[in-house]
């Protein structure tokens, strides 16, 4: 299931960034790779909402924060987490 990879595509991209946040971010290596493993959680994110914005027929978002708009206004997230 697609949503299922997505969430745990998520997870995984958001643990690497944890364990890379104490680290010497001046490295380019390490800069870089954060920064990475951040993007990719970020667009996992984006394709979750995609989905639930989809399978409930929320609306037609004509951008990345429209979607997570479409999400608070229908109560599936807070204006906390938005």
């Amino acid at each position: 299931m697609k949503l299922a990879e997505n969430i745990l595509r998520f997870e995984k991209h958001l643990e690497g960034a944890i364990r890379l946040k104490d680290k010497n971010i001046s490295d380019y290596l390490v800069y870089n790779t954060l920064a990475m493993e951040c993007f990719q959680a970020v667009n996992a994110l984006i394709e979750i909402g995609e989905y639930i914005v989809a399978k409930n027929k929320l609306g037609f978002p004509s951008s990345y924060r429209e979607i997570f708009e479409l999400l608070e206004e229908s109560g599936f997230i807070t204006k906390n987490e938005l």
